[in-house]
């Protein structure tokens, strides 16, 4: 170790000053309840400031009453309540328990943390229960993290215990008891059994287009659960958003009625009351799960008509008007900015025409996802109603025909690689991914890729240009597109050159199969990361080679000098300090997690990274950095040698020598573990077996 540098000691001495100030000021507000949660946002720091909750009875705006008990369930309210402990959260059959319930400062929200020592190890879980007054709903989002360094796979159950029998569970698309939720399903309306409750309850779980839909199980009827089963990586953070309302009980149970009941609780309606920071972390809300993907796709196509598909086709006229029947059409062309084409009418998912006068041009949705607008031209377009009536369509004169869905719905043709879409709301299939090659620059170095390269491409909402793009071996980056135009193969309108500037998202056959391997998950599968990679601002993750040959910490007195592959996690601390901004000359306070074992807190001598990302020299300033992770231990031949030794000790007939070698597996912690949990599943002695296990438990998660 080397001496600290001067002007670094009297620095730490004064951030050391602050550390303490901090901690005296945080006596008194701590032994009053009071705490702060802090959010780390793209412009800076964003505080969120709690208080001790007040919990209780409360009123929604349509006179219904709400008691919401301290772990968050709802509590029974006087005896025209059905509900008697509802929504209560279970985590693997573990009840979720909280020891001082939190709300936000202006009282609107309870935020209610899992306790410290829970069953739930490794495993953290916020609930936040907002009383929605003027919709008379109760909103809820259940964050769960997944603190661990190995992944996950977790029951999640929200149990309702009702006063009496209730008489039956009806959902959205008017089906009773079922035990799973169809593909249009949301949610359940539970009728109550007795005669003197005037009140039902809505209870809605997840979107319709959701691939993450919770299974229903009852319990003689005075109880339901609803069941969901998530995954998670080293890591992850995600959000389960759901919520209730009481409504009178309804005389009707057609489809109408139905919608109209459900319509205050609908996650598409409460995507507004759930915080930005949380909004694209939910995983049971279509298109929420991931920033891009599938869920790209979702907003300009077919579904985005306003038109519920069923197996038989709809002809639309204005807002209401809906004919169910059967299409037909002897012939359907195109001309496009890309060309003519002749598309089967097999094919068609959907038709837009003119809508007398009201559009400029026509749009043809494709049943694989491809969307065209120009000029369409039809021959022997008809629509035949279900009750005999039929009639000549013509499509200048045509508002939306959408065709009835199909067992194959969105199925690519094996030579489509990726979809290209542009802000004019083409959609195209690309055949050739090697031909679509992009060039640009992040905030950090140039970064160069085709479409091989990766996962999908899509705009950032909030700049006016500029494109995210996540790559296949998990890096996500902010980049900006030079050039002026791409080439591109595409299935209808054969070599292309697009412009840069008119292409809003792509989506590769990768996302794709992600998306069917990830159903049962409720996401996007993504990989599994073994590579080092930075978590840095605006959620970009940066997998490349730390090039510096040593980062050296600055700590209150001494200058320790790591290499890159030691650090199992670098974290920028200072916000959790309470320092940032505060420190001097705007220096980044980050804590480091290491290897071999041990922590150290301190400033980096350095003011960058040095990376080397995909061929380029990459230099990320210090104060972009949130996290270094590097996943797998990068072991010496030395270090290697030294941890077979002490295993194979472990299986001496010496007590006192397999003593001190369990010892010193200790000893090099984190480090050996990649090695004792392999191990673990292949040595035969049980005494080494049984001493590796004490090990990895001590070494915890």
């Amino acid at each position: 170790m080397k001496k600290a540098e001067p002007g670094r000691t009297g620095r730490w001495l004064a951030a050391a000053s602050g550390w303490l100030v901090l901690f005296v000021v945080l006596i008194p507000q701590l032994s009053r309840g009071q705490s702060t949660a802090l959010s780390s946002s793209k412009r800076g720091v964003k505080v969120e400031r709690l208080i001790p909750a007040a919990m209780g009875i409360r009123t929604d705006k349509l006179g219904n009453s709400w008691n919401v008990e301290q772990n968050g369930n709802l509590g029974r309210v006087g005896n025209n309540m059905m509900v008697n402990s509802g929504l209560s959260l279970y985590v693997n059959n573990q009840q979720f328990y909280t020891y001082q319930p939190m709300m936000t400062a202006d009282g609107k929200e309870y935020v209610l943390h899992n306790r410290q020592n829970s069953s739930m190890m490794g495993l953290q879980v916020v609930r936040r229960v907002r009383l929605l007054e003027k919709q008379g709903v109760m909103r809820y989002l259940e964050i769960l993290t997944n603190a661990t360094s190995n992944p996950v796979t977790i029951n999640v159950s929200l149990r309702t215990n009702f006063s009496g029998n209730y008489k039956s569970y009806i959902t959205n698309d008017g089906h009773s008891n079922v035990v799973m939720l169809g593909a249009r399903e949301s949610g359940v309306l539970v009728m109550p059994g007795s005669s003197q409750v005037n009140r039902a309850f809505v209870f809605s779980l997840c979107s319709g287009k959701s691939t993450l839909k919770p299974s229903i199980s009852s319990q003689n009827k005075y109880a339901l659960s609803f069941q969901y089963n998530v995954s998670l990586v080293p890591g992850q953070t995600v959000v389960l958003a759901h919520a209730v309302s009481q409504v009178p009980l309804p005389n009707s149970f057609d489809r109408k009625a139905m919608r109209r009941l459900f319509r205050p609780v609908e996650l598409d309606r409460l995507q507004s009351v759930i915080p930005a920071e949380l909004r694209k972390l939910v995983i049971n809300y279509k298109g929420a799960a991931s920033p891009g993907g599938v869920s790209l796709m979702a907003g300009t196509s077919v579904e985005g008509l306003g038109v519920d598909r069923s197996s038989r086709d709809t002809l639309a006229l204005g807002e209401k008007t809906r004919l169910l029947g059967k299409a037909t059409c002897s012939s359907l062309k195109i001309k496009t900015v890309y060309g003519e084409a002749k598309i089967p009418f097999e094919k068609v998912a959907a038709l837009v025409g003119g809508n007398r006068g009201r559009r400029d041009v026509s749009r043809v949705f494709l049943r694989d996802g491809q969307v065209f607008t120009g000029d369409v031209e039809v021959k022997g377009l008809r629509f035949v109603m279900a009750g005999g009536g039929n009639m000549n369509l013509d499509v200048r004169n045509l508002d939306r025909l959408v065709l009835g869905e199909v067992a194959d719905e969105g199925k690519w043709d094996r030579n489509v690689v990726a979809m290209v879409e542009t802000f004019g709301g083409d959609r195209l299939a690309v055949v050739d991914g090697e031909a679509l090659a992009f060039s640009g620059m992040t905030s950090w170095g140039d970064l160069n890729f085709t479409l091989e390269d990766i996962v999908w491409m899509a705009p950032q909402e909030e700049e006016a240009v500029g494109h995210y793009v996540e790559f296949k071996n998990g890096a996500r980056s902010f980049v900006y597109l030079d050039g002026d135009r791409v080439a591109m193969d595409s299935a209808f309108f054969g070599k292309q050159n697009v412009k840069i500037h008119e292409i809003r998202a792509v989506v590769t056959r990768v996302s794709i199969d992600r998306s069917e391997a990830g159903k049962s998950l409720g996401m996007e599968e993504g990989p599994v990361i073994l590579e080092p990679y930075l978590k840095v601002g605006g959620d970009q993750r940066i997998i490349g080679k730390v090039t510096n040959s040593q980062l050296r910490v600055l700590t209150h007195a001494e200058t320790v000098e790591l290499r890159p592959g030691e650090i199992r996690l670098m974290k920028n601390v200072s916000d959790e300090a309470g320092l940032n901004g505060g420190a001097a000359d705007d220096e980044a306070v980050f804590r480091f997690e290491l290897w071999g074992g041990g922590i150290i807190t301190g400033y980096l001598a350095e003011n960058f990274l040095s990376l080397r990302v995909r061929g380029e020299a990459w230099r990320v300033p210090l104060r972009d950095v949130r996290e270094l992770v590097t996943p797998v231990p990068q072991l010496s031949e030395t270090v290697r040698k030294d941890l077979s030794r002490l295993i194979r000790q472990m299986g001496s007939v010496e007590w006192q020598v397999r003593e001190r070698a369990t010892e010193e597996l200790l000893e090099f912690g984190y480090l050996a573990k990649s090695i004792l949990e392999q191990e673990y599943q292949t040595n035969n002695d049980p005494e080494v077996r049984r001493r590796i296990g004490q090990v990895l438990a001590r070494l915890g998660p």
